[in-house]
């Protein structure tokens, strides 16, 4: 088992997409409650690593793009006299690099090839998909300290200043009633179909006239974007915004807490919405290792949609469907 005292230094590696590396937050303030003292160090990828800004816990960032190698990976492990590893998504190179930079406590999945090079084992297949994403993170350290609570508890944090400049640079957008609308999923999982997205866009507008649109989404999504708001601003020209493309995680993350309502396919923003408690209205399909049930946002305020059959057609999701989610979480707020 682990002692306690031996701990100055650990490390907590989640080196893929946005949403996997917010739903790993929870491990991180967990993991500071058992260890007060110690340092954490939490690994990802370069582009989500800008939305950690300040976040409490952390004490240091270190940036996965920036180790191409694992004699870069054992440098930087043994720099940081790394104690105590979580290797929260599997990856051969980091578990093999906590083993030979000497990392005492290395834990991981009991079900890989190379399992062998932890010593703290979790005997657990997320294949399976019974639980929800944020509680297989947790599991990696409760499996050795069971006082651990399924914490859904996030801490995003950003400063008046930045929220300033993000509505200097949105002609004052924040100061307005306004829902985002997020179509694209970079493939995550199954989408929303475009024209649905349209159609519901175009109800929501009618349906609630005080409220604005801002449609949010990176470079890869403009296609999509652009069809969304040339079909919006044809009747509501002063009162969509096509920010695609023009927002960084941080300023997307301060324009999510501002929204009245986010709506969405199952991507990584999403779960910036949950952390938040947004509003949310999401599509998810009903496999199970995409369902929300493992990728859910972690928001009380949340009405997810599915297809009515157990299949993945997700045009079966209705305009009319998500416009009376929208409107009932918008006018519960």
């Amino acid at each position: 088992m682990i002692n306690k005292e031996e701990i100055n230094n650990i490390l907590v590696t989640r080196t893929d997409n946005l949403g996997d590396m917010i739903l790993t937050l929870p491990l991180i303030s967990e993991t500071r409650k058992v260890f007060p003292e110690a340092g954490i160090f939490f690994m990802v990828k370069k582009y989500t690593s800008e939305i950690l800004k300040g976040y409490p816990g952390i004490d240091g960032l270190i940036i996965a793009d920036d180790l191409g190698s694992i004699s870069e990976k054992i440098k930087c492990f043994k720099s940081k006299k790394i104690d105590l590893a979580m290797n929260v998504k599997p990856e051969f190179s980091l578990a093999l690099a906590f083993l030979l930079s000497g990392v005492k406590y290395r834990i991981g999945t009991a079900y890989r090839w190379y399992s062998f090079l932890y010593n703290l084992k979790v005997h657990e297949h997320r294949k399976h998909s019974t639980k929800h994403e944020s509680e297989y993170n947790l599991n990696l350290l409760r499996t050795f300290f069971n006082e651990l609570q399924n914490s859904r508890s996030f801490y995003f944090n950003y400063t008046e200043e930045e929220k300033n400049k993000l509505n200097g640079k949105l002609y004052g957008l924040i100061d307005r009633d306004f829902v985002i609308i997020h179509p694209g999923s970079r493939n995550s999982a199954k989408d929303l179909p475009l024209d649905i997205m349209s159609e519901f866009s175009a109800k929501l507008m009618n349906e609630l006239p005080e409220m604005d649109v801002a449609i949010t989404g990176t470079g890869n999504d403009k296609i999509s974007n652009d069809f969304i708001y040339g079909k919006l601003k044809e009747k509501h020209p002063e009162r969509v915004f096509n920010l695609t493309d023009m927002l960084d995680l941080r300023e997307l993350m301060i324009l999510i807490d501002h929204s009245k309502l986010f709506v969405s396919n199952s991507t990584g923003p999403i779960h910036i919405a949950g952390a938040l408690k947004k509003s949310i209205v999401g599509f998810y399909p009903n496999t199970v290792t995409m369902s929300n049930v493992r990728w859910g946002p972690l928001s009380d305020n949340a009405i997810i949609l599915r297809p009515t059959t157990g299949a993945d057609d997700m045009s079966e999701i209705s305009s009319d469907e998500i416009l009376n989610a929208a409107v009932k979480l918008i006018k519960k707020n």
